[in-house]
């Protein structure tokens, strides 16, 4: 998945550090693209500020405090460019409302959070390995 770009949509600083040396510390490749909440998110893939190419994976903590993932997805899936998209939710808060609304629209995995430096670095080289070896369309958006 080289030369490809994800976005983290997170509030927290320390998560969102810990994912940057993860990234780091496993070599990943793709660029990784930062929005505080659903609102910086959906500009990122429609608005001004769009990121080209549109991500291939959005990794979203919905139960963050300012951060409306539910409402992010469900606009994701309804819009042509976007609803391929894969989106795992990662996320430490335990939320069953949250958890079955986004198995609902259709995300890749629900997830919880590692806490620690070793641990997220070890979490997100297993998510990579994943994302390395699925198929993702080659069609250019």
């Amino acid at each position: 998945m080289t030369n490809s770009n994800i976005l983290l949509v997170d509030n927290c600083a320390a998560d969102i550090e810990n994912v940057k040396k993860a990234f780091s510390d496993i070599g990943i490749k793709s660029t990784l693209h930062l929005a505080q909440n659903d609102n910086d998110a959906w500009l990122m893939l429609q608005g001004e500020n769009k990121i080209s190419p549109i991500p291939k994976i959005i990794l979203i903590d919905i139960n963050e405090e300012s951060v409306n993932g539910i409402n992010l997805l469900s606009k994701m899936r309804v819009h042509p460019d976007l609803k391929s998209i894969l989106v795992f939710v990662i996320t430490r808060i335990d939320n069953e409302v949250n958890k079955a609304a986004a198995l609902n629209l259709n995300i890749a995995g629900y997830m919880h959070k590692p806490f620690e430096g070793k641990n997220t670095t070890d979490f997100f080289s297993i998510l990579n390995d994943y994302w390395n070896i699925i198929e993702f369309s080659s069609e250019k958006k």
